[in-house]
């Protein structure tokens, strides 16, 4: 630790940014507090390719993000096997997720016969590979006394692409990056199908190296890209449980009606004409209108005088309605056999709205070395729009402030005639290691990074540093919890009693509008007046919607890593400003500080370690505590035949979200353990997961998974959990990847997940078991 801290210290001074130093420090010192673990960077290289799993081709948030071309690939011989893991398939209810070690950046291969390698000399110093260098049309006629070797553009095909590569919103682009397109669907019995795509593409890019009068090699490299991708703006996710119940209704039917009161001698009705049946009713059997089918002191005609005259309450003939008939289903509840033993179902469904965001994307990048030492600065400007955006006007003015914001173009000692040059690769690695944060976009990036140039060992290369500010929009989510019921009719009414009455002699006292009067007062009086009582047998249908919709705010974040040839720190902190007229999202500032550590043991141990902790957390921004480690042990000479054995621990602070009972929460606190033995082309791994350790944690499961490498471009894997005590839970699935062209890195995936929700659990023992199943095809191109 002494010593990484003498090279970050050492790398401050070189960047003047000795104060932002000490701040690094303190707050690896502090990596105590809570915190969380932190995605892994999109890297897979840290792992030999034939034993990636198939789903790190593509996911919505990009996180694996694969290289995007052949000659981007390196691997690491000596890196361990990734300890197995379950092919991750969409949970329908998500109930725990696999946390992930931190990769490392790998090493590319050093090139002794580089000719960067050579001695500066205006002579010696050429283009990569010997090539001639292509002249830049700017470049002056005359020598320029500023410089050695005058600017020029180097030709794309001697440029490595691993030199020129950055991270924008999860891709990895680079001057040989082709065009990406990436797509998936995914579709399930109980769910909106949900389309996702991402497409980006390089349109300018070039290198120009020079040599500077002080013996320095400067290589300038600007890229830029445009990319159109899905964004997930709304996902509402409704739970119904359904029970049997028995409802206590009545109807209640009254009339009255007389000679009227102009002495003519005609009959009138003295009720107002209302009625309330089966077409006033709503979902909830309630009342939502009055149907008025007379008024007060209306003339009856004679027909219908004669229809009320008949036995049993009568309205009038020929479409005529006088008095009043009310039905009232819903006031009470009683025991019958329908609803005597009452068996509970539940169900659920979700509902996702997808977004556009669009990008147009700078990067520029300087490298300057003067063979002793190197320096590298890297500027990332983005215009990025989102549609249909409720904190648009702010998160304008955020992308407007990232055009005009200082790059950040570090400085470096002059070198001397003779000195024989050497890139630390470190220096791009950690320019790509730092944490950048998840599912955001990014809006402007500047950093710097200094590592030596040479080490005792000639073979391995020093660590190296970089530290960046990174200023973008991050994804906050507004909650809302709909409740609502309806009733769904399993039998007819039936009648339980019924009574009434009808004719001259039954006194009705009226009162309408402050306006009462007996019907002792009238003449020829009839009145009719009649009651029902009965019995409806329905499932009564409780609904919770978790409505959540997406919105960007403006986030802040100052980011950087110390990097060895085996190891990984870095240590951030930032703040998102939850705060905008357009949502109903909680108005807030969602500070945190953060770092983590990982290494990987040339004797096949690799670990990580790490935290975050947040102010005003929420389900997306968490305060989380993690710890994983795998230990890699060869099976005889044949490096494909291995045993990895590895523990993960995962500890989320804040408290999750249910919905009727149910987990919601994208991830839970988890322990488990695991082994995975690889034999040639087939892999055979288990989980268990340990419950009842951690608050609010994953619940004991074991389940098992074995893939096989058929050939060279085709996959399959499953898995089977064995036993589950959770709630929710994946009890099966398969996966398929093909290359479709490996020499682009194309891809395709196809994935089936099982999904079941034990409604018992929550319900009672005489509930169900909810099922469903997912199905998902994702393709990525490059061309």
């Amino acid at each position: 630790m002494t010593a990484r801290l003498f090279i970050y210290l050492q790398a401050a001074i070189k960047l003047g940014s000795y104060p932002i130093a000490l701040l690094g420090w303190a707050v690896a010192l502090a990596s105590n507090v809570r915190a969380a673990s932190p995605v892994a960077e999109p890297t897979s290289d840290l792992f030999d390719s034939d034993n990636i799993s198939p789903s790190q081709i593509f996911n919505k948030s990009d996180r694996e993000t694969p290289n995007a071309n052949v000659a981007q690939k390196v691997t690491n011989p000596r890196a361990p096997q990734l300890l197995a893991q379950v092919f991750p398939v969409p949970n329908l209810t998500p109930i725990f997720t696999l946390s992930t070690p931190i990769s490392i950046p790998a090493i590319p291969r050093l090139d002794s016969t580089n000719p960067l390698n050579s001695i500066i000399t205006p002579e010696l110093i050429v283009a990569p590979n010997n090539t001639p260098a292509v002249s830049s049309q700017n470049a002056p006629t005359q020598p320029d006394s500023r410089f050695i070797l005058p600017p020029r553009e180097l030709d794309p095909a001697t440029v490595d692409p691993f030199s020129t590569q950055f991270i924008l919103n999860g891709d990895k682009i680079s001057h040989f990056t082709p065009t990406i397109v990436k797509t998936g669907y995914e579709s399930g019995n109980f769910r909106t199908s949900d389309l996702n795509f991402n497409v980006y593409k390089v349109i300018k890019s070039e290198n120009i190296q020079s040599v500077t009068k002080d013996v320095v090699l400067r290589v300038d490299s600007q890229i830029e890209s445009v990319g159109v991708r899905s964004i997930e703006r709304q996902r509402d996710l409704t739970v119904a449980v359904s029970q049997p119940q028995t409802l206590l209704g009545v109807r209640q039917q009254i009339s009255l009606d007389g000679d009227c009161l102009d002495g003519s001698g005609r009959t009138c009705t003295f009720l107002p004409g209302l009625r309330i049946d089966e077409s006033n009713l709503n979902r909830q059997l309630q009342p939502t209108g009055v149907t008025v089918t007379s008024q007060f002191g209306d003339v009856i005609s004679p027909a219908s005088v004669a229809a009320i005259r008949e036995p049993g309450f009568q309205g009038g003939a020929n479409g005529e309605n006088y008095g009043i008939d009310l039905t009232v289903p819903a006031i009470g509840l009683v025991t019958t056999p329908w609803s005597a033993n009452p068996v509970s179902t539940g169900s659920r469904r979700e509902d996702i709205t997808a977004g556009v965001a669009v990008n147009y994307t700078r990067m520029n990048q300087n490298l300057a070395t003067n063979g002793v030492e190197s320096v590298l600065g890297r500027t990332i400007r983005s215009v990025t729009l989102t549609n249909n955006e409720r904190n648009q006007a702010i998160n304008l003015g955020v992308v407007a402030l990232g055009q005009v914001l200082p790059a950040a173009r570090p400085s470096i000692a002059a070198g001397t005639p003779g000195t024989r040059i050497v890139v630390n690769p470190n220096l791009y690695r950690a320019a790509n290691a730092i944490r950048i944060p998840e599912n955001s976009q990014t809006v402007f990036q500047t950093g710097t990074g200094y590592a030596i140039s040479r080490g005792a060992d000639p073979k391995i290369p020093p660590a190296a540093s970089h530290q960046a500010i990174w200023v973008g929009l991050s994804p906050v989510v507004e909650r809302q919890v709909v409740r609502d019921y309806n009733y769904v009719t399993r039998r007819d009414p039936q009648i339980v009693q019924s009574g009434g009455g009808e004719g001259g002699s039954v006194p009705v006292a009226v009162n309408l509008n402050n306006f009462g009067f007996n019907s002792g007062s009238l003449q020829n009086v009839y009145s009719q007046g009649y009651v029902t009582v009965y019995n409806r047998d329905v499932d009564r249908v409780d609904v919770e919607t978790l409505r959540q919709r997406t919105d960007y705010f403006p986030h802040v974040s100052f980011t950087g890593t110390s990097l060895t040839e085996n190891s990984l720190w870095r240590y951030y902190t930032g703040a998102i400003a939850s705060i905008g007229s357009g949502s109903q999202a909680p108005q807030n500032i969602k500070a945190y500080v953060g770092t983590d550590y990982a290494v990987v043991n040339p004797r096949g141990l690799s670990y990580s370690f790490g935290g975050i902790g947040y102010l005003n957390p929420d389900p997306e921004y968490a305060t989380q505590l993690f710890v994983n480690t795998t230990q890699a042990i060869p099976l005889g000479a044949n490096p494909r035949n291995n045993l990895s054995i590895g523990v993960n621990a995962n500890y989320i602070v804040d408290g999750s979200i249910t919905i009727q009972s149910l987990p919601v929460r994208s991830t839970q606190s988890f322990v488990n353990a695991g082994v995975n033995v690889n034999i040639g082309d087939i892999s055979i791994g288990g989980t268990q997961f340990i419950g009842n350790i951690l608050p609010e944690s994953t619940d004991s499961k074991t389940l098992f998974n074995i893939g096989w490498k058929v050939t060279d471009r085709l996959n399959i894997g499953a898995f089977y959990t064995v036993a589950d005590r959770n709630i929710s839970t994946n009890p099966y699935g398969a996966n398929l990847s093909y290359a479709l062209d490996p020499n682009s890195d194309s891809m395709l995936f196809l994935g089936w997940n099982a999904a079941e929700i034990d409604f018992r659990r929550t319900l009672g023992p005489t509930s169900n078991i909810y099922r469903d199943n997912t199905f998902t095809m994702s393709i990525r191109y490059g061309f």
